[in-house]
């Protein structure tokens, strides 16, 4: 039988050490406000570590907010702060996977969520800005949702704003699913698909960020349709008040585009793409 446990980090309990007698199906309800690194190790599989929408994490200098090589973790609810990733995916062991899902995540030292080494993320309903590097970073063989969870369970839009660097990168031979979400006020691109990497991106809002509204390079392709009407989505947007610095979408190095350009816009124009991509926009 699942078993529910309860840390008050106003009371000096710590997360850390519930996760250590959990049981897949378990779930861990936090309250309080929380200075820790919360290290979830490759064994613990099916668990839900529930902030209830009113608990802090300010993460260590040098550590991050969640650090999960675990399976099928879900983390929701919290607020994380401070730090190096607010909450960070490495498949190294055995391929990381969560939900995240409803956390405010800001003013992080590097990345608001990070993927490496083959993990998967469904990131759904949160909100991140205001971090070092990019809001959301998808690398090395990595696959994520952003934008919803499971098809049945309906949209989960992310808000990602004003991220020192790009608000989404896909890189390093992983691929995404960018759905629905507010990507705007960007130091970079508002999303950044790079080095062998895929992505389907439709029915988002992208505006107002200081490189491209999406940037396909280095044999990369972006679709921007929704082909199997994956809930009732148009094309993409962006705000005539609000223009991207630079183009609506770019193409270079190699890199490819598919599928209806919708109001993408930048001051420098919809489009440009150099001579090595490959344009089948509409």
């Amino acid at each position: 039988m699942a078993t529910t446990y309860t840390v008050d980090c106003s009371a000096g309990e710590k997360i850390q050490d519930k996760i250590a007698v959990a049981k897949p199906g378990d779930t861990i309800q936090v309250s309080g406000a929380c200075s820790e690194n919360v290290a979830i190790p490759a064994e613990i599989v099916r668990v839900t570590i529930d902030g209830q929408g009113k608990t802090v994490i300010q993460a260590p200098p040098k550590g991050d907010g969640f650090f999960i090589r675990g399976r099928e973790i879900t983390i929701k609810g919290f607020t994380i702060t401070g730090g190096r990733d607010g909450i960070h995916l490495s498949g190294v062991a055995a391929g990381a996977s969560a939900n995240i899902v409803e956390n405010t995540i800001r003013k992080t030292g590097r990345h608001g969520i990070h993927l490496d080494h083959s993990s998967v993320g469904r990131i759904a309903g949160n909100t991140i800005e205001d971090v070092h590097a990019c809001g959301i970073d998808i690398a090395e063989s990595s696959v994520a949702r952003v934008g919803y969870l499971l098809r049945p369970l309906g949209l989960g839009p992310n808000t990602i704003r004003n991220s020192g660097e790009h608000g989404i990168s896909v890189n390093r031979q992983s691929s995404a699913r960018i759905v629905g979400n507010t990507i705007e006020n960007n130091k970079g691109s508002g999303v950044l698909v790079t080095r062998n990497s895929q992505a389907d991106i439709f029915g988002n809002a992208i505006s107002g960020n200081a490189g491209n509204g999406i940037t396909a390079s280095h044999n990369a392709g972006v679709n921007l349709s929704n082909e199997e009407k994956l809930f009732e989505l148009g094309p993409n947007r962006t705000h005539a008040s609000s223009k991207n610095a630079g183009v609506g979408l770019s193409g270079s190095v190699g890199g490819y585009a598919d599928g209806p350009m919708g109001t993408l816009a930048g001051v420098r124009g919809a489009k440009e793409m150099d001579g090595s991509c490959v344009d089948r926009l509409t």
